[in-house]
């Protein structure tokens, strides 16, 4: 009997560990709403729960997504995984938000298999770099973009150039082009702009602007010192030819149609801030269209285009630990099918294995976008990311549209980010985060 009590007892202990393994466990993973991605994450999640029936996954589209993330992550009520946008992500590491990548909980060993799932070397490290805080990965991208100039190639060519050779390598070179496929009514008035800068949103300032500043140089924000230099001739010599576009060229402006709108309406013949996940709406428009490296400088010092930037899955790092670990093989699920993703909601999972696939390299929109990747980098990050976007918006609307001493206004904007800089960082360290 004490035999038979004594085996039991060893077999239950042995079994314990997989019991435990598979004790229920639910994750709330919360997206922003994409329409073309969301019947792709309800199928690969169908598939996950089929795969971990211990699993549960209470999936979300949440309406008025950035405001109600950062407020319920605040809160202490925020989802176990979620999207974020590395325009925001910086927020949450200060406030220690965010769980590093496990590898072994995503199927992997090291985290050094992580980065060469992206690319070897170099590769990956320049992919995920958009998550990476003082040398730890918290994230895994489910969408990547960065920009590319887009020609309406019927409006080159009536205007008497061919896209395919005469599309500028230098923002100088683009103003003559954009001169000669300017047209305007008798009165004057603007029917067709040549070029124009997406004035819609002041995030663009760290997005288009500031890239084209550090062509020149360096960026105006230091992620790492949390300091702006605003005032300085660089970016003097930026916001110059923004506001030659309104006010010397007269050939666009925030007063005109948005310039992806217009693009798509036949009346802007060359749009530089669309991704891939522009080409959709171009077809849709019947736009007949290609594709162009953003402009760099005559003088530039750094080949870069415009920012890169994108939305990475990450894992709450209040979330219990099983939950943790249950959400990261779920990260893995969701970043599994790049190919799907790119073909049917043109979003793109820089997944180093697709882009060697026959589909990827048959891809005839991606090359461009490839090619800005690994020359190019992502925006600056660092927290009250929006508080900034939009004082210097405020300072190029002073210079541009109200005439106003370009001196006086970036040495103002100066003072009044590194005012914002200062106070975030002074957060952060109360509260002990980054």
């Amino acid at each position: 009997m004490k035999v038979r009590v004594l085996l039991l007892l060893l077999i239950l202990g042995l079994l314990a560990p997989f019991a435990q393994a598979q004790d229920p466990v639910t994750v709330k993973l919360w997206m922003h709403n994409h329409g073309p991605r969301i019947a792709i994450d309800e199928e690969l999640i169908a598939e996950f729960m089929e795969e971990n029936p211990h699993i549960t996954v209470e999936y979300e589209i949440v309406p008025d997504y950035f405001t109600a993330l950062q407020t319920a992550m605040a809160a202490g009520a925020g989802p176990d995984v979620f999207n974020q946008f590395t325009l925001f992500n910086a927020q949450f590491y200060a406030q220690d938000m965010l769980a590093p990548v496990d590898p072994v909980a995503m199927g992997l060993q090291t985290i050094e298999d992580v980065y060469a799932r992206y690319g070897e070397g170099l590769a990956g490290e320049t992919v995920l770099a958009g998550n990476t805080f003082n040398g730890v990965l918290y994230g895994l991208p489910t969408e990547l973009s960065n920009y590319a100039c887009y020609t309406n190639d019927d409006l080159w060519l009536e205007g008497g150039l061919d896209p395919a050779t005469d599309f500028p390598e230098t923002w100088e070179g683009l103003i003559d082009a954009a001169l000669q496929l300017t047209k305007r009514d008798d009165d004057g008035a603007l029917i067709q702009r040549g070029f124009d800068f997406n004035w819609s949103a002041a995030i663009y300032m760290m997005l288009h602007f500031d890239p084209m500043v550090t062509q020149l140089g360096n960026s105006m924000i230091d992620e790492v010192t949390y300091t702006a230099d605003i005032n300085n001739e660089n970016v003097k010599r930026v916001m110059q030819y923004w506001s030659d576009i309104v006010n010397v060229h007269e050939i666009g402006g925030p007063q005109y149609t948005v310039s992806r709108n217009a693009f798509n309406a036949g009346e802007l013949a060359t749009e530089c801030t669309f991704g891939n996940w522009g080409t959709p709406g171009m077809e849709e428009a019947g736009i007949n269209y290609s594709i162009h490296n953003i402009p760099r400088w005559d003088d530039a010092v750094n080949d870069l285009g415009f920012a890169t930037y994108a939305f990475y899955l990450q894992v709450n790092a209040d979330a219990p630990r099983e939950v943790q670990e249950a959400g990261w093989k779920l990260v893995a699920k969701l970043t599994s099918r790049p190919d799907r993703y790119l073909n049917e909601a043109a979003l793109f999972q820089p997944i180093a294995e697709y882009l060697a696939t026959d589909d990827f390299q048959n891809n005839e929109i991606m090359p461009v976008f490839l090619d800005e990747l690994y020359r190019g980098q992502y925006h600056p990050r660092f927290a009250n990311f929006a508080e900034v976007g939009d004082a210097l918006g405020r300072a190029r609307d002073r210079v541009v549209l109200g005439g106003e001493d370009m001196d006086v206004v970036l040495q103002e904007t100066e003072d009044e980010v590194n005012a914002i800089l200062e106070r975030a960082l002074a957060d952060i360290e109360a509260a002990g985060g980054g």
